[in-house]
Protein backbone atom coordinates (compact mmCIF):
# COMPACT_ATOMS: atom_id res chain seq x y z
CA UNK A 1 0.00 0.00 0.00
CA UNK A 2 1.60 3.66 -0.98
CA UNK A 3 1.00 6.15 1.99
CA UNK A 4 -0.56 9.23 0.49
CA UNK A 5 0.87 12.29 2.39
CA UNK A 6 1.13 16.01 1.97
CA UNK A 7 2.65 18.80 3.43
CA UNK A 8 1.17 21.77 5.90
CA UNK A 9 0.36 24.51 3.76
CA UNK A 10 0.98 26.90 7.18
CA UNK A 11 -2.11 28.74 6.07
CA UNK A 12 -4.79 29.51 8.06
CA UNK A 13 -8.61 28.88 7.38
CA UNK A 14 -11.57 30.68 8.38
CA UNK A 15 -13.20 29.07 11.97
CA UNK A 16 -16.69 27.40 13.04
CA UNK A 17 -17.06 29.17 16.39
CA UNK A 18 -19.39 28.05 19.20
CA UNK A 19 -20.81 31.72 20.88
CA UNK A 20 -22.70 30.23 24.14
CA UNK A 21 -24.46 32.70 26.07
CA UNK A 22 -26.81 32.93 28.65
CA UNK A 23 -30.32 33.84 28.43
CA UNK A 24 -30.15 37.69 26.65
CA UNK A 25 -26.43 37.27 26.59
CA UNK A 26 -26.28 38.67 23.13
CA UNK A 27 -24.74 35.73 21.19
CA UNK A 28 -27.38 36.53 18.10
CA UNK A 29 -26.82 39.88 18.39
CA UNK A 30 -22.87 39.39 17.99
CA UNK A 31 -23.65 37.27 15.02
CA UNK A 32 -25.81 39.79 13.26
CA UNK A 33 -22.79 42.25 14.15
CA UNK A 34 -20.54 39.87 12.39
CA UNK A 35 -22.46 40.43 8.73
CA UNK A 36 -21.16 43.87 9.09
CA UNK A 37 -17.68 43.21 8.57
CA UNK A 38 -15.74 43.47 5.11
CA UNK A 39 -14.05 40.88 5.70
CA UNK A 40 -16.72 38.69 4.61
CA UNK A 41 -19.88 38.81 1.29
CA UNK A 42 -22.64 37.45 1.75
CA UNK A 43 -24.62 36.08 5.34
CA UNK A 44 -26.58 33.24 5.77
CA UNK A 45 -28.91 33.15 8.98
CA UNK A 46 -30.39 29.43 9.73
CA UNK A 47 -32.48 30.24 12.10
CA UNK A 48 -33.48 27.11 14.30
CA UNK A 49 -36.05 27.48 17.72
CA UNK A 50 -35.41 30.95 17.92
CA UNK A 51 -36.84 34.34 16.56
CA UNK A 52 -36.16 35.33 13.13
CA UNK A 53 -33.48 38.53 14.04
CA UNK A 54 -35.45 40.69 11.58
CA UNK A 55 -34.77 43.98 13.92
CA UNK A 56 -31.09 43.26 14.04
CA UNK A 57 -31.32 44.07 10.41
CA UNK A 58 -31.02 48.01 11.81
CA UNK A 59 -27.26 46.70 13.37
CA UNK A 60 -25.06 49.43 11.27
CA UNK A 61 -23.81 47.86 7.89
CA UNK A 62 -25.43 44.75 9.27
CA UNK A 63 -25.85 42.50 5.89
CA UNK A 64 -27.70 39.17 6.55
CA UNK A 65 -30.21 36.74 4.39
CA UNK A 66 -32.90 34.74 6.99
CA UNK A 67 -32.91 31.34 5.58
CA UNK A 68 -36.57 30.16 5.04
CA UNK A 69 -37.22 26.29 5.38
CA UNK A 70 -39.50 24.11 6.85
CA UNK A 71 -37.84 23.79 10.23
CA UNK A 72 -37.04 19.96 10.08
CA UNK A 73 -33.80 18.79 10.54
CA UNK A 74 -34.02 16.88 7.57
CA UNK A 75 -33.91 19.99 5.64
CA UNK A 76 -31.56 21.97 7.60
CA UNK A 77 -28.81 19.30 6.94
CA UNK A 78 -29.44 19.73 3.37
CA UNK A 79 -29.47 23.76 3.43
CA UNK A 80 -26.28 23.63 5.73
CA UNK A 81 -24.57 21.13 3.19
CA UNK A 82 -25.92 23.60 0.17
CA UNK A 83 -24.43 26.21 1.19
CA UNK A 84 -20.91 24.84 2.25
CA UNK A 85 -21.03 23.55 -0.99
CA UNK A 86 -21.08 26.73 -2.75
CA UNK A 87 -18.00 27.91 -4.44
CA UNK A 88 -15.86 30.75 -2.61
CA UNK A 89 -16.46 34.25 -4.05
CA UNK A 90 -14.13 37.18 -3.48
CA UNK A 91 -15.08 37.62 0.10
CA UNK A 92 -16.17 34.61 1.73
CA UNK A 93 -19.70 33.92 2.80
CA UNK A 94 -20.44 33.93 6.68
CA UNK A 95 -22.65 30.74 7.89
CA UNK A 96 -24.98 31.26 11.13
CA UNK A 97 -26.66 28.74 12.78
CA UNK A 98 -28.99 29.92 15.85
CA UNK A 99 -29.44 27.62 17.83
CA UNK A 100 -27.43 24.43 18.37
CA UNK A 101 -29.42 23.98 21.53
CA UNK A 102 -32.98 23.93 19.43
CA UNK A 103 -31.22 21.45 16.94
CA UNK A 104 -29.99 18.95 19.34
CA UNK A 105 -32.85 19.45 21.08
CA UNK A 106 -35.23 18.51 18.32
CA UNK A 107 -32.52 15.60 16.68
CA UNK A 108 -33.14 14.08 20.56
CA UNK A 109 -37.07 14.52 20.40
CA UNK A 110 -37.22 12.77 16.79
CA UNK A 111 -35.00 10.08 18.06
CA UNK A 112 -37.74 9.34 21.04
CA UNK A 113 -40.21 9.37 18.80
CA UNK A 114 -39.02 6.67 16.86
CA UNK A 115 -38.63 4.53 19.48
CA UNK A 116 -42.20 5.68 20.93
CA UNK A 117 -43.53 4.69 17.54
CA UNK A 118 -41.35 1.84 17.19
CA UNK A 119 -42.97 0.11 20.82
CA UNK A 120 -45.84 0.66 19.74
CA UNK A 121 -45.97 -0.89 16.74
CA UNK A 122 -44.51 -4.10 18.31
CA UNK A 123 -47.53 -3.85 20.79
CA UNK A 124 -45.40 -2.60 24.16
CA UNK A 125 -45.20 1.07 24.65
CA UNK A 126 -46.81 1.98 28.37
CA UNK A 127 -47.66 4.92 29.37
CA UNK A 128 -44.00 6.40 29.38
CA UNK A 129 -41.23 6.93 26.65
CA UNK A 130 -39.71 3.72 25.29
CA UNK A 131 -36.32 3.08 25.77
CA UNK A 132 -34.07 4.77 23.01
CA UNK A 133 -31.97 1.72 21.02
CA UNK A 134 -28.41 1.69 20.17
CA UNK A 135 -29.53 1.94 16.44
CA UNK A 136 -32.15 4.33 16.71
CA UNK A 137 -29.76 6.53 18.75
CA UNK A 138 -26.69 6.33 16.31
CA UNK A 139 -29.12 6.96 13.21
CA UNK A 140 -30.62 10.25 14.65
CA UNK A 141 -27.00 11.58 15.75
CA UNK A 142 -25.89 10.95 12.36
CA UNK A 143 -28.01 13.58 11.61
CA UNK A 144 -25.97 15.82 14.29
CA UNK A 145 -22.70 14.75 12.73
CA UNK A 146 -24.23 15.63 9.35
CA UNK A 147 -24.95 19.25 10.25
CA UNK A 148 -21.84 19.71 12.07
CA UNK A 149 -18.87 18.28 9.25
CA UNK A 150 -20.70 20.56 6.89
CA UNK A 151 -19.98 23.68 9.06
CA UNK A 152 -16.20 22.10 9.69
CA UNK A 153 -15.61 21.83 6.06
CA UNK A 154 -17.37 25.24 4.98
CA UNK A 155 -14.77 27.55 3.21
CA UNK A 156 -15.82 30.85 5.21
CA UNK A 157 -16.29 31.48 8.57
CA UNK A 158 -19.44 29.62 10.74
CA UNK A 159 -20.68 30.43 14.04
CA UNK A 160 -23.55 28.27 15.75
CA UNK A 161 -24.97 29.19 19.31
CA UNK A 162 -25.88 27.46 21.90
CA UNK A 163 -27.19 28.06 25.53
CA UNK A 164 -24.67 28.37 28.54
CA UNK A 165 -26.60 28.07 32.07
CA UNK A 166 -25.54 27.28 35.21
CA UNK A 167 -26.23 23.72 36.42
CA UNK A 168 -25.28 21.63 39.68
CA UNK A 169 -22.24 20.06 39.71
CA UNK A 170 -22.45 16.27 40.12
CA UNK A 171 -19.64 13.75 41.50
CA UNK A 172 -19.30 10.39 43.64
CA UNK A 173 -20.70 10.12 47.26
CA UNK A 174 -18.00 8.25 48.86
CA UNK A 175 -20.66 6.62 51.06
CA UNK A 176 -22.82 5.47 48.40
CA UNK A 177 -20.94 5.58 45.60
CA UNK A 178 -23.94 7.24 43.64
CA UNK A 179 -23.73 10.58 41.55
CA UNK A 180 -25.29 13.11 43.64
CA UNK A 181 -25.20 17.34 43.33
CA UNK A 182 -22.11 18.36 45.16
CA UNK A 183 -24.19 21.64 46.15
CA UNK A 184 -21.81 24.03 43.60
CA UNK A 185 -22.68 25.19 40.21
CA UNK A 186 -21.02 24.74 36.74
CA UNK A 187 -21.51 26.84 33.42
CA UNK A 188 -22.09 24.24 30.96
CA UNK A 189 -22.87 24.25 27.05
CA UNK A 190 -26.52 23.16 26.46
CA UNK A 191 -25.61 21.14 23.35
CA UNK A 192 -24.57 17.59 22.26
CA UNK A 193 -21.35 16.90 24.32
CA UNK A 194 -18.99 17.06 21.76
CA UNK A 195 -20.02 20.25 20.27
CA UNK A 196 -17.07 22.02 22.13
CA UNK A 197 -14.50 20.34 21.12
CA UNK A 198 -15.41 19.83 17.26
CA UNK A 199 -15.54 23.51 16.76
CA UNK A 200 -12.28 25.92 16.01
CA UNK A 201 -12.97 28.47 18.59
CA UNK A 202 -15.32 28.30 21.52
CA UNK A 203 -16.42 32.39 23.42
CA UNK A 204 -18.42 32.32 26.25
CA UNK A 205 -20.72 34.84 27.01
CA UNK A 206 -22.51 34.25 30.38
CA UNK A 207 -23.89 37.82 31.00
CA UNK A 208 -24.45 40.27 28.59
CA UNK A 209 -21.14 42.59 27.72
CA UNK A 210 -18.94 39.80 29.32
CA UNK A 211 -16.73 37.73 26.55
CA UNK A 212 -14.11 35.19 27.48
CA UNK A 213 -12.61 32.82 24.78
CA UNK A 214 -11.44 29.97 26.17
CA UNK A 215 -10.62 27.53 23.14
CA UNK A 216 -8.93 28.98 19.65
CA UNK A 217 -7.10 26.77 17.05
CA UNK A 218 -4.72 29.31 15.96
CA UNK A 219 -1.23 29.73 15.86
CA UNK A 220 -1.26 33.66 15.57
CA UNK A 221 -3.44 33.69 18.26
CA UNK A 222 -2.47 31.15 21.02
CA UNK A 223 -4.44 31.07 24.42
CA UNK A 224 -2.05 29.34 27.87
CA UNK A 225 -6.02 30.14 29.99
CA UNK A 226 -8.92 31.18 29.41
CA UNK A 227 -8.98 34.81 27.92
CA UNK A 228 -11.72 37.32 28.60
CA UNK A 229 -12.18 39.92 25.96
CA UNK A 230 -13.93 43.21 26.88
CA UNK A 231 -15.82 44.60 23.48
CA UNK A 232 -15.57 40.84 22.03
CA UNK A 233 -16.20 40.66 17.90
CA UNK A 234 -15.71 38.71 15.36
CA UNK A 235 -14.44 41.05 13.06
CA UNK A 236 -11.53 41.99 15.97
CA UNK A 237 -11.24 38.11 16.08
CA UNK A 238 -10.97 37.45 12.59
CA UNK A 239 -8.40 40.34 12.50
CA UNK A 240 -6.78 38.98 15.56
CA UNK A 241 -6.34 35.52 13.88
CA UNK A 242 -4.71 37.37 10.67
CA UNK A 243 -7.25 36.33 8.47
CA UNK A 244 -7.31 40.27 7.22
CA UNK A 245 -3.72 39.89 6.16
CA UNK A 246 -2.87 36.49 4.69
CA UNK A 247 -4.07 33.95 1.88
CA UNK A 248 -6.46 31.65 3.86
CA UNK A 249 -6.69 27.74 2.78
CA UNK A 250 -9.78 25.67 2.95
CA UNK A 251 -10.14 23.74 6.22
CA UNK A 252 -9.08 20.04 6.33
CA UNK A 253 -10.36 16.99 8.49
CA UNK A 254 -9.99 14.05 8.59
CA UNK A 255 -13.38 12.95 9.15
CA UNK A 256 -14.02 9.23 10.24
CA UNK A 257 -15.47 7.09 7.80
CA UNK A 258 -18.25 4.12 9.48
CA UNK A 259 -17.46 1.78 6.60
CA UNK A 260 -20.80 -0.47 5.69
CA UNK A 261 -18.72 -3.55 6.99
CA UNK A 262 -19.11 -2.85 10.73
CA UNK A 263 -22.57 -4.45 10.22
CA UNK A 264 -22.47 -7.33 8.21
CA UNK A 265 -19.72 -10.38 8.64
CA UNK A 266 -19.18 -13.39 6.50
CA UNK A 267 -22.00 -15.06 7.22
CA UNK A 268 -23.71 -12.37 4.56
CA UNK A 269 -27.25 -12.25 7.14
CA UNK A 270 -28.53 -9.24 8.03
CA UNK A 271 -28.92 -9.07 11.22
CA UNK A 272 -30.92 -6.12 11.81
CA UNK A 273 -33.08 -6.72 9.62
CA UNK A 274 -33.94 -10.25 11.19
CA UNK A 275 -34.27 -8.41 14.63
CA UNK A 276 -36.61 -6.47 13.04
CA UNK A 277 -38.80 -9.29 11.88
CA UNK A 278 -38.23 -11.05 15.60
CA UNK A 279 -41.51 -8.03 16.45
CA UNK A 280 -39.84 -8.08 19.95
CA UNK A 281 -40.56 -11.48 20.81
CA UNK A 282 -37.93 -12.05 23.50
CA UNK A 283 -37.17 -15.88 22.70
CA UNK A 284 -36.82 -15.00 18.93
CA UNK A 285 -34.51 -12.25 20.09
CA UNK A 286 -32.60 -14.56 22.22
CA UNK A 287 -32.42 -17.07 19.53
CA UNK A 288 -30.48 -14.40 16.96
CA UNK A 289 -28.30 -13.32 19.57
CA UNK A 290 -27.15 -16.60 19.96
CA UNK A 291 -26.67 -17.24 16.48
CA UNK A 292 -25.13 -13.64 15.76
CA UNK A 293 -22.47 -14.88 18.01
CA UNK A 294 -22.06 -18.41 16.58
CA UNK A 295 -21.19 -16.25 13.47
CA UNK A 296 -18.91 -13.65 14.75
CA UNK A 297 -21.12 -11.00 14.08
CA UNK A 298 -19.79 -7.46 14.92
CA UNK A 299 -19.70 -5.68 18.65
CA UNK A 300 -21.92 -3.52 17.36
CA UNK A 301 -24.59 -5.70 15.91
CA UNK A 302 -24.25 -7.73 19.13
CA UNK A 303 -25.01 -4.50 20.72
CA UNK A 304 -27.90 -3.37 19.05
CA UNK A 305 -29.39 -7.27 19.83
CA UNK A 306 -28.73 -6.66 23.40
CA UNK A 307 -30.30 -3.57 23.62
CA UNK A 308 -33.40 -4.70 21.66
CA UNK A 309 -33.35 -7.77 24.10
CA UNK A 310 -33.25 -5.61 27.21
CA UNK A 311 -35.98 -3.89 25.64
CA UNK A 312 -38.30 -6.47 24.96
CA UNK A 313 -37.45 -7.77 28.57
CA UNK A 314 -39.14 -4.95 30.16
CA UNK A 315 -42.51 -5.83 28.77
CA UNK A 316 -45.39 -3.87 27.00
CA UNK A 317 -46.18 -2.27 30.68
CA UNK A 318 -43.13 -1.01 31.99
CA UNK A 319 -42.75 2.79 32.38
CA UNK A 320 -39.55 4.07 31.85
CA UNK A 321 -38.10 7.05 34.04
Amino acid sequence: MTIATRKPTGRPSWPLLLAAGGEGAGKSFLAAEASASDLIGRTYWIGHGEQDPDEYGLIPGADFDIVEYDGTVRQLRQIVRDIAAEPKGDKPTLLVVDSGTKVWDTISENAQLDANQRAARNGRRGDGDATIGVDIWNKHKAHWRDIIDALRLHDGPAIITARYEEVAAMGKDPRTGKTVPTGDKVWKVKAEKGLPYDVDAVVHMPIRGTYTLSKVRSVRLQLEEPREWPGFTMDAFWRALGLADVETGRSAYATPVTEEADLVDESGRDWLAELADTQGDVDAITALGSAARAAHATDQVLAVIRGAYQEARRGPDAVDS
